[in-house]
């Protein structure tokens, strides 16, 4: 692999985790204080609001899109290769799941139901953001 591949590679997964993230986390914030009226530091009552079911079944849907939306960007960085950067990136992101898991303060605010749910889904649209890339490229590569 050339070295600008590699560097290219390695920058299309660090972002694709940090945009997953930023997405993620700053919607979450931002719907939790829209709910409560305020935000909050406190995770008593920023989770009572977070784990009420249907803000869980929202979690699902916004985490899905960013993971959609993480797996096409990090594709079209990576600008050769699209699924196999998919992979890695989606591997990654279990693997981020998987560490989060073993760490008792992080883990005991999510039903392990939730856990489940978000690395599946994640990891399928993750994969399916890097295939419609592939995809995306291949019609405009075919129309040239």
């Amino acid at each position: 692999m050339q070295p600008k591949h590699f560097l290219r590679s390695v920058f299309a997964i660090v972002i694709g985790i940090v945009v997953i993230s930023i997405m993620v986390e700053g919607l979450e914030f931002g719907l939790v204080a829209l709910v409560r009226g305020e935000p909050t530091t406190d995770p008593e009552a920023y989770y009572a609001v977070r784990n009420a079911g249907w803000f869980l079944a929202l979690k699902l849907v916004y985490n899905t899109g960013a993971a959609l939306g993480a797996g096409y960007l990090a594709a079209l960085i990576a600008g050769y290769a699209e699924f196999k950067h998919g992979i890695v990136l989606a591997v990654v992101q279990t693997l981020a799941f998987a560490w989060a898991l073993t760490q008792p303060e992080l883990s005991r605010w999510t039903p392990g139901w939730m856990w489940a749910g978000l690395i599946v889904l994640t990891f399928a649209a993750i994969l399916a953001g890097a295939r419609l890339r592939e995809r995306d490229r291949s019609v405009s590569q075919g129309r040239s």
